[in-house]
């Protein structure tokens, strides 16, 4: 059986969310010598619970940390270009326990000023107590942001829309271009055709077709819930809103896939 038709025997049954906690149990067990090895050299950062860690990325405090910074260069190297990163307000959509957000004022600074906002409670209580001089904001599943209208230069989700409903693609892209100014910024990271391959062929059929492929029977904006999103959807979904900046597809690497990376422009 392949990895995909296991993931959708899974899903049918019910038993999505129970193989994933087996698999956080498993992975805390692999990860724990390298992970107290982590705390030891750096006992000055902060880290999240290792759950709320899990459910937003990996279970390596290591790349978590590390990799969260080399992610906020990340941004700032995709922002740069379209965005003079003075005096800016940026927006991280979905910062689950602050991974990336926790670096941006280190990493960019130039007086900009930054707010993350999440639809896990636990994660935005840890962020609050664990970063200051950053702001944090709790929303549910559906929009709207705490936020007004016009109140960003720039946003960002990173493999958020990856975890959404075609339904909640459409209310929450409207939401962010409410919060964005007229000629904000907006990053997102997507499955595009790097995917493709681990796609079942019931999805690579609705995939070519130019549709969104949606993996559910598990609870929306989980980590489990998984959205494969063709160019071609997204050029529909972004048409008359968004100016296409950049897209850069996405790559397969032995194993595994990079996601795609839009930037686009608020009209």
């Amino acid at each position: 059986m392949t990895k995909a038709a296991l993931s959708t025997w899974l899903r049918r049954a019910g038993l999505m969310h129970l193989a994933d906690t087996v698999r956080f149990r498993l992975l805390q067990r692999r990860y724990r010598a390298g992970n107290e090895a982590f705390r030891r050299e750096n006992p000055g950062v902060s880290l999240p619970p290792d759950y709320l860690m899990y459910e937003s990325f990996k279970l390596s405090y290591r790349s978590y940390y590390e990799g969260g910074r080399e992610t906020a260069a990340w941004v700032k190297g995709h922002l740069a270009p379209f965005l003079p990163l003075q005096n800016q307000l940026i927006l991280d959509w979905g910062c689950g326990p602050g991974r990336v957000i926790r670096h941006l004022p280190a990493v960019i600074g130039g007086g900009c000023r930054f707010v993350g906002t999440d639809a896990n409670a636990e994660s935005v209580a840890w962020c609050r107590a664990q970063l200051p001089g950053i702001t944090f904001l709790l929303n549910e599943m559906i929009p709207p942001l705490a936020a007004d209208a016009g109140a960003f230069d720039a946003a960002y989700g990173i493999s958020i829309f990856t975890h959404l409903s075609a339904s909640a693609h459409e209310s929450w892209l409207a939401e962010l271009l409410r919060v964005l100014r007229p000629g904000g910024v907006l990053l997102l990271t997507t499955h595009g055709g790097a995917f493709r391959p681990i796609l079942t062929p019931a999805e690579r059929a609705l995939f070519d077709a130019g549709q969104l492929v949606e993996r559910r029977h598990v609870r929306e904006g989980h980590r489990v819930f998984a959205a494969f999103q063709p160019a071609p959807f997204l050029h529909r979904l972004f048409a008359g809103r968004l100016e296409v900046l950049r897209h850069e597809p996405g790559q397969w690497q032995g194993h595994t896939a990079s996601q795609d990376v839009w930037v686009l422009r608020k009209m």
